[in-house]
């Protein structure tokens, strides 16, 4: 049926691929960087932004 098509398995198989491997680096850097996103959180809820100061909205 893909042949039917003209669908390039390989290159279809080889951007599933990709795709899979990118989300899957996002969360292994997501994991190794929690604890610093949740400091920095805390700390922005605790002190706001250097532009709290400046904003006129």
């Amino acid at each position: 049926m893909a042949k039917a098509l003209k669908i390039n398995i390989s290159a279809t198989l080889e951007e599933a691929l990709a795709k899979r491997a990118q989300k899957e680096q996002a969360g292994i850097w997501l994991a190794e960087n929690k604890a610093a996103i949740e400091k920095y959180n805390k700390f922005i809820d605790n002190n706001g932004v250097f532009s709290d100061e400046l904003r006129k909205f």
